[in-house]
């Protein structure tokens, strides 16, 4: 063979293998910044795809909100636009009403509970995820809510007659009107200010943006409430995932598996960190709260909105056997 003949053939070899080398390309972007439990999340789990189908799939990650919000990606996931996501579970609920059960209060005893679930709900809703058009494969707690204020909070009554910010949702709304208080629908990038100026006196929201946003500057008290936990859906567009072959999903399924069992450790130590470091600025963490008088207070609103749910009652019982703490009487 002439020495053309061998570096042609040297070329289409190298061609060839760079073609094979990336069969499949997602995008997956993500509305939190690199330095979050989410997106350290997403790495293992890119890196772990790209490891176990030898570079066929590769996942490309976006953060920073860089190809848009939310509601943006789960849109894109249905267009095409995009390939993935892991998206709060409330987002998705314009497409799978199903799924609004994670956003009701008090569904969760613990951390632990949070996690235990992932399985169970994952195989009662995939078939609703699918035909909506999303490849659902788990879900992963991203903080719990706490009740962030000026005045300590323990009870119920700690709450009654001040005004409370809450985010714009019927479900919030309703659920601090039931406690008590007067909630005022702000904006989040107004948290701040509205605290400072008195426009409100409390809201909810988790202990990673508690340090990051600076509240405890104007909310000095925090308190370990964990009523509602922002879940993270881990989708992929179902045409995509049909596209794809057989041990490539097998592949994609045995990595975010290995992923979804990280993050949890990973957020709790954020965390953890960040109210330390409240603390350190002066911050009170409460945590010896009677939990179960809240509980009885607003189990009215779980009520009203678990009757609204298509297949509530069947997921609110999976929920709830998958609770590790719990005794086989709870």
């Amino acid at each position: 063979m002439k020495l053309t003949q061998i570096a042609l053939a040297g070329t289409i070899t190298a061609l060839a293998g760079a073609a094979t080398a990336q069969e499949y390309t997602a995008r997956l972007p993500l509305d939190v910044p690199e330095n979050n439990p989410k997106y350290a999340a997403a790495e293992i789990f890119a890196e772990a795809v790209s490891e176990k189908t030898d570079g066929a799939v590769e996942i490309q990650l976006f953060g920073n909100s860089l190809l848009g919000g939310e509601v943006e990606v789960a849109e894109g996931i249905r267009l095409g636009s995009v390939q993935a996501g892991i998206l709060t579970s409330s987002v998705l609920a314009q497409w799978v009403p199903e799924v609004q059960v994670l956003d009701l209060p008090f569904i969760f005893n613990s951390d632990a509970h949070a996690v235990a679930m992932n399985d169970p709900v994952t195989e009662a809703l995939q078939d609703d995820f699918a035909e909506a058009g999303f490849h659902l494969l788990g879900f992963t707690p991203n903080g719990a809510r706490a009740v962030i204020s000026k005045e300590p909070v323990r009870l119920p009554e700690d709450v009654e007659g001040k005004k409370m910010r809450v985010i714009q949702s019927d479900l919030h709304v309703n659920l601090w009107e039931t406690a008590g208080a007067s909630p005022t629908p702000i904006p989040h990038p107004e948290i701040y200010n509205s605290m400072q100026t008195g426009v409100v006196d409390l809201f909810d929201n988790t202990a990673s943006n508690y340090y990051s946003e600076s509240w405890y500057e104007v909310a000095p008290y925090y308190t370990k409430l964990n009523h509602i936990y922002a879940i993270g859906s881990w989708v992929f567009s179902e045409e995509w995932w049909q596209s794809l072959p057989e041990e490539h999903q097998t592949a994609i399924e045995e990595a975010a598996a290995e992923a979804q069992q990280q993050q949890p450790e990973l957020q709790a130590e954020q965390d953890a960190q960040a109210l330390a470091q409240t603390e350190e600025a002066g911050s009170t963490i409460i945590s010896d709260i009677d939990r179960d008088v809240w509980v009885e207070k607003l189990k009215p609103v779980r009520e009203e909105y678990a009757a609204k749910i298509p297949g509530a009652e069947e997921l609110l019982e999976i929920i709830a056997e998958a609770d590790p703490e719990a005794g086989p009487d709870a």
